[in-house]
């Protein structure tokens, strides 16, 4: 079974074969094969830099922002700041999440593919444990 991403993010292939598993990540341009024999563990996991720049790191620079605008006054430059920041902590709140399968072989953690949709890297996750 194959597996491709085509979106820029990841450019990612995974190949699930009878012997084990053949990827390239991003911008590997060489396979690399891993045995069904040599993996450990299998993870999806979240890219939650999101979430911390959305709500913790961009509220937190818009509240400074107001703060600037008070003590220095409401001049062009500040105003133009607060809604530059206002905007990026929107943008970040709206991207959609990149979840990433992991593949644990030994004390090794290999990034094999990713993807925007959660139900696809949780049903190659199921997939990958199903050969182990």
């Amino acid at each position: 079974m194959q597996y491709t991403a085509k979106p820029p993010p990841h450019n990612s292939v995974l190949i699930l074969q009878p012997e084990g598993l053949r990827y390239r990540f991003q911008e590997d341009h060489l396979f690399k094969d891993i045995r069904y024999s040599q993996i450990t563990g299998v993870k999806v996991k979240r890219n939650l830099f999101k979430y911390y720049f959305a709500f913790l790191l961009g509220p937190f620079m818009l509240l400074s922002q107001f703060y600037v605008m008070y003590s220095e006054g409401f001049n062009e430059i500040n105003i133009f700041n607060a809604i530059v920041w206002f905007i990026l902590m929107i943008m970040n709140a709206l991207m959609k999440n990149i979840h990433v399968v992991n593949v644990k072989k030994g004390p090794l953690t290999a990034e094999v593919y990713g993807t925007h949709d959660a139900k696809e890297a949780k049903a190659i996750k199921r997939a990958i444990e199903s050969h182990r």
